[in-house]
């Protein structure tokens, strides 16, 4: 789903933070050094949690502009370990959205 109006790109960071903090429990329940699926990017994990709480703290505040045709900010980091994240079709969604605008 793309989102076309604030409430519904908000409603897509919840469910990303949502994802993202189940990641990170995982990541810091991960007790065995060899299967470090997770907790090898658990700094990764956590600088991206509060990137997005972040940007649904500026928008609630009115801070954020749509359409500007810039990345969010975050982007550069998820892009790096798009292959480790496995939501990142989720913050291509964001991003896409928050370059081209809110349609609705």
């Amino acid at each position: 789903m793309t989102p076309k109006t604030r409430d519904e790109f908000l409603d897509l960071v919840d469910q990303l933070i949502f994802e993202m903090e189940e990641v990170l429990m995982c990541a810091q329940d991960e007790g065995d050094p060899e299967d470090s699926v997770f907790s090898d990017l658990l700094p990764v994990y956590e600088q991206l949690t509060a990137d997005l709480k972040k940007l649904h703290a500026e928008i609630m505040q009115g801070k954020h502009a749509f359409g500007e045709d810039r990345d969010l900010p975050f982007m550069p980091l998820a892009n790096k370990w798009k292959e480790r994240l496995p939501f990142h079709n989720l913050f291509a969604t964001l991003n896409a959205v928050n370059r081209q605008g809110l349609t609705g």
